[in-house]
């Protein structure tokens, strides 16, 4: 006679232990899990092998008692949750590789938009030297030609000067002459009635024959003497009027020429101040559009600097997302392959027995 009773049969348990046990004639294996327990009790007749016992009459037909296992439907949802994520961070993880290269060709075009920025602004830099230079140099000798000709102008304005303290001097000059000409003319009226009288009364002493006192001779001669000094006098005061007329004149011509070449020297000054002015303003302008330039540039270089940084730290995070969806995978594969393991040596075990 053969009978097997099950209860509550779950093999497929990762914690299952057999315990066989053999006692006379009798055989009994017990499967004993966290759950539930498996026996099966395998009797015969003492002295009746198996083969006996099936030609023995009547046959008995096994009997099997199925019970309705209970489920942890908690746990099996718990089960299905966690696969579920699994599931999720494995199609995260083949995901992540597209993103980390999208990511990874994002922060190569930066970069190499930011070394054409750098190569841009080298280029300015170095295009806008030559030119500065340029200016600077021509700044310099504006500069120094602008300080020789106030220099020459300080001169000019001082030999003007003194051209005016001439004119006030030949002013006083042409006054002194006025009156030494004004005091020359009366002393030679005065000279000419002299002679006119004496030359009269010599005229008549001639022509009544009289004889002239050697008193008057002297009188006379003296006279003589004093008209040729007093035209000599006279020719001297003439000379020296030439001289100081002459003087006037070449003073005057050099006001002119000295009104002139400060009238001259002027327009150079205008001249040059607005050339000045022409070089500074466009000096400047150069200036403030190769300022505005280099702002830019180092605008977008920050902002793409900025964008690297951000692409850097998402890059870590992404990398530190794989690393860890990778550190769970590898816990679920080490860990799914353990419960297989541990299913497959119970079964194992189960199909030896």
């Amino acid at each position: 006679m053969l009978v097997i009773g099950v209860r509550a049969a779950t093999l497929s348990c990762p914690s299952v232990r057999l315990l066989p046990c053999v006692i006379g004639s009798s055989f009994s294996l017990t499967l004993s899990s966290a759950d539930s327990n498996v026996f099966v009790d395998l009797t015969s007749s003492p002295g009746l092998s198996p083969r006996s016992a099936a030609r023995s009459a009547p046959a008995t037909l096994s009997t099997i008692k199925l019970a309705d296992p209970s489920l942890d439907l908690a746990g099996v949802r718990a089960s299905l949750s966690a696969l579920q994520q699994s599931i999720d961070q494995v199609e995260a993880l083949r995901e992540l590789p597209s993103d980390h290269e999208g990511l990874r060709r994002e922060f190569l075009a930066t970069q190499r938009r930011a070394e054409d920025l750098d190569r841009q602004l080298a280029d300015a830099a170095n295009a806008a030297s030559p030119y500065v230079l340029f200016c600077q140099r021509k700044y310099d000798l504006v500069r120094y030609q602008l300080e020789s000709t106030q220099t020459k102008l300080a001169e000019c304005l001082d030999a003007l000067q003194e051209r005016f303290d001439n004119s006030h001097e030949l002013e006083a000059c042409r006054l002194r002459y006025r009156d030494l000409k004004i005091r020359y003319d009366e002393a030679v009226s005065e000279f000419q009635d002299r002679i006119s009288t004496l030359e009269a009364q010599l005229a008549a002493a001639s022509s009544f024959s009289v004889v002239v006192p050697p008193d008057m001779a002297r009188r006379i001669a003296d006279l003589e003497s004093h008209l040729a000094r007093s035209q000599s006098d006279l020719q001297i005061a003439r000379d020296r009027q030439s001289a100081l007329a002459s003087e006037i004149r070449e003073s005057a011509s050099s006001y002119k020429a000295a009104q002139a070449e400060v009238t001259r020297l002027k327009a150079a000054i205008k001249r040059k101040n607005y050339r000045l002015r022409t070089l500074n303003e466009n000096y400047e302008r150069r200036l403030r559009v190769a300022d505005t330039t280099i702002a830019t540039h180092t605008a977008e270089l920050g902002r793409l600097q900025d964008r690297v940084s951000t692409l850097d730290r998402d890059l870590q995070k992404a990398s530190q997302r794989v690393q860890a969806v990778t550190s769970r995978r590898d816990q679920a594969i080490a860990a799914h392959t353990a419960t297989q393991d541990r299913v497959s040596a119970a079964r194992d075990t189960i199909a030896r027995l």
